[in-house]
C-alpha cells in the first residue's frame, strides 16, 4: 500500500540521526518480511537482548498476576500489559506495556515497542548501546523536564525512538490495509504526545 509521509519521517535530525532512522526501518521492515531470517538474527546475533527479553517477559508475568491485563503476541513479539500508567520497555523479542492508558494509545505503544524488538534484531548486542540505554536514559530525562513543567522534545525526534515508531506503525498499516490512527490530526495535535501520559477517565 503507498502510505503518506509519517510524523516520524517529518523532523529533522542530525545526518547520523537521519542515518541512523533510515537503516533502522528498512532493515527492521526487510526483515518483518522475512521472518525466518529475524528469528535466526534474533537467536544468534540477538541473543543477549533476546534473553534478556524473554527474563523480563517472564518475570513481569509472574509478579505482576493482580495487575496482568493481557498477554499474548503482537505480530512477531511476546508481550504482555499490566499495571497503570507506567508506559513500555521492549526488549529483545518482548515488550512490556502498561494498562490504562486508553484504547489508542496502548495500540500505538504496542507498535512502538514492536518496532523496538526489530532493532534488536537487526543491530544484536550494539543495540543495547544505540537503542536501549539511550531510550531508557532519554525517557528519565524527559519526565524530568516534565515534572519542572520544562517544554520536552518530540518523543520520535531522536532516531531510536522514531525508527521504533515508523516500524511497528507501518506493519500496522500493511495489516490494516490504511494508515494507521497516529498520523491522524487529532493524534498529532494531542498535546500529551512526547510527554508523560495523563490517566484516561472514566468519561473519556
Amino acid at each position: 500500500m503507498n502510505r503518506k509521509k509519517s510524523l516520524s519521517n517529518t523532523y529533522k535530525r542530525t545526518k547520523f540521526g537521519d542515518f541512523m532512522f533510515k537503516i533502522t526501518v528498512k532493515a527492521g521492515l526487510f526483515l518483518a518480511h522475512h521472518k525466518v531470517l529475524y528469528y535466526i538474527l534474533s537467536y544468534t546475533w540477538g541473543i543477549l537482548t533476546t534473553f534478556a527479553g524473554w527474563v523480563m517477559l517472564g518475570f513481569a508475568i509472574l509478579f505482576n498476576k493482580k495487575t496482568l491485563v493481557e498477554k499474548g503476541k503482537f505480530f512477531t513479539a511476546h508481550y504482555a500489559i499490566f499495571g497503570s500508567n507506567w508506559g513500555g520497555i521492549g526488549v529483545g523479542t518482548s515488550f512490556l506495556v502498561a494498562g490504562n492508558m486508553g484504547k489508542d494509545y496502548t495500540l500505538h505503544c504496542k507498535c512502538h515497542e514492536l518496532g523496538h524488538t526489530y532493532q534488536a534484531a537487526v543491530w544484536g548486542p550494539f543495540a543495547i548501546f544505540l537503542f536501549y540505554l539511550p531510550s531508557l536514559f532519554r525517557c528519565w530525562y524527559q519526565n524530568a523536564r516534565y515534572r519542572k513543567n520544562l517544554p520536552t522534545a518530540p518523543y520520535d525526534l531522536i532516531y531510536f525512538e522514531g525508527s521504533a515508531s515508523e516500524i511497528g506503525q507501518a506493519l500496522l498499516s500493511e495489516k490494516e490495509g490504511k494508515d494507521y490512527f497516529y498520523y491522524t490530526d487529532e493524534f498529532k495535535k494531542n498535546p500529551n504526545y512526547g510527554k508523560k501520559i495523563v490517566k484516561e477517565t472514566p468519561n473519556e
